[in-house]
């Protein structure tokens, strides 16, 4: 599919027009429109203004600056929008509309192409940053024929939203990649044998037998004769790490999939680290990306076309540590409540928590099997420490803070094991100001309010609630 082949430049400026009205609100000036369609045709400013009956002066000098600035905002991705490069940006910009077209008139189960798409993907109406991340991801399905993919993070940090853009690029690079895409949203009541029995359905594949690992073995055959792309999105959510077995049938499925060299990937978003909800070995060519949050420059673009301008900006992106879910729920809180002053927010010294992180730690701390209960100590102490002094607090003070606070012994080998698994799933922070010095842990703002605030009684043993200062609570 080339959907550039068959576009005009009336065609492309009513794309490039929705967009721009999207972004500023405002439609594009019939000069505006003049200057696009005459640098489409490779026209200087003196041709333009000679078709136009406009003064060459005033395109190139009041017209021109103002529409690059705002068309690199909205369509540049990064890139600084000029009159020589605009016709190459325009026509990936037509083409990726053209593919988001086809893919939004079909339900779940639409053609691209030649590929099939199963699934909803998730849409948004504006990407940031991400680039390394893409080129990186993009290098390892690709070039690299990586067999599974695991995509970790903490709540809201973009995972599934990179994914999609990952996807929509490689449909855009080449939109027959591959034959099947699936996107499968993993819910609570999903299991490994429901997740592999739909899609040996969607693939109209015969079982001939109905064990779990005769269906893995089917699918793996099929993921060797046909390219596919299989997206599990939310595989936390299935992780009863406490059963045996099912664990045992994670390790059979990631086994399964990944056996043998193919041309079909698997990507997995979680927001626990696949080891910890199946027996997966280093031995298994599972290739895993930790996402965090967005860069300085990505998160200001995303605070500034929200409104919020000034230093306190820094401050929201450090606090909130790029979060794109977390910065989106306290920009819309500045802009309604405090009329998007960033000082006056500062002012009253909280936190909000936004709705996607806080249904994570509801998880973390709500469900059996996901922290255990010294790690959930670790969490408590550190919280109740920084709530006194936010300086990041050495690893010796907090193996002798643990015992006194268990009243029992603590290994030292199990808090290692315990902070590492804290670590690995971006619920504390670890820091050093020198190779050679001990390591020092932290909490994030809103993980640290989220536990002191305890909303849902889900941290604190309820007999240890009263035991808890009013000192340690956080301001609210």
């Amino acid at each position: 599919m080339n959907p550039s082949q068959n576009l005009d430049i009336k065609s492309v400026l009513d794309i490039l027009e929705d967009q721009v009205f999207s972004y500023t609100g405002k439609r594009l000036t019939k000069a505006e429109k003049i200057v696009i369609e005459g640098s489409w045709h490779g026209k200087d400013y003196k041709e333009i203004a000679s078709d136009s009956g406009y003064s060459g002066y005033y395109l190139q000098q009041e017209v021109g600056p103002q529409l690059w600035t705002t068309l690199s905002k909205v369509i540049g991705n990064g890139v600084q929008v000029k009159k020589i490069t605009l016709k190459n940006i325009l026509l990936k910009v037509a083409k990726e509309h053209c593919i988001k077209l086809e893919a939004s008139r079909l339900d779940n189960d639409c053609l691209v192409g030649k590929t099939r798409i199963y699934g909803e993907l998730p849409k948004a109406a504006f990407f940031y940053g991400r680039k390394k991340e893409i080129i990186d991801l993009k290098k390892q399905i690709n070039f690299s024929k990586k067999s599974c993919i695991a995509i970790t993070g903490i709540g809201g940090i973009g995972k599934s939203l990179l994914v999609a853009k990952v996807i929509e690029e490689i449909l855009l690079d080449k939109s027959d990649a591959y034959e099947y895409i699936v996107w499968n949203t993993v819910t609570r009541y999903s299991s490994i044998d429901e997740i592999v029995t739909e899609l040996i359905n969607i693939f109209d594949l015969e079982a001939e037998e109905e064990t779990l690992l005769d269906k893995i073995s089917l699918l793996s055959k099929h993921f060797h004769l046909h390219r596919c792309l299989l997206i599990l999105d939310g595989f936390e959510k299935v992780a009863q790490v406490e059963s045996f077995k099912r664990r045992l049938e994670y390790e059979d499925f990631f086994v399964g999939i990944t056996k043998g060299r193919h041309k079909s990937c698997v990507l997995v978003t979680s927001q626990v680290p696949l080891k910890d909800i199946a027996y997966v070995t280093q031995s298994l060519p599972i290739e895993s990306l930790r996402l965090e949050g967005l860069d300085s420059n990505a998160a200001m673009q995303m605070l500034h076309d929200k409104g919020l301008f000034g230093d306190g900006c820094i401050q929201l992106i450090e606090n909130y540590r790029g979060n794109p879910s977390e910065l989106d729920t306290v920009a819309e809180r500045i802009n309604r409540i405090f009329g998007g002053n960033v000082q006056k927010f500062f002012d009253y010294e909280t936190t909000v928590i936004g709705p996607r992180l806080k249904v994570m730690l509801n998880m973390q701390f709500g469900q059996a099997g996901f922290l255990s209960d010294l790690q959930k100590q670790i969490m408590i102490f550190l919280a109740e420490e920084l709530s006194k002094d936010s300086t990041p607090i050495p690893f010796f003070k907090l193996v002798s803070g643990l015992k006194e606070r268990l009243g029992l012994k603590v290994s030292v080998s199990e808090v290692i094991t315990a902070m590492e698994a804290l670590d690995e799933r971006s619920l504390i922070e670890s820091s050093r100001k020198s190779s050679k010095q001990e390591v020092c842990y932290s909490l994030e703002p809103v993980v640290k309010k989220y536990i002191l605030v305890d909303a849902l009684g889900l941290v604190y043993d309820k007999k240890r609630v009263s035991q808890t200062s009013n000192g340690v609570q956080e301001r609210m």
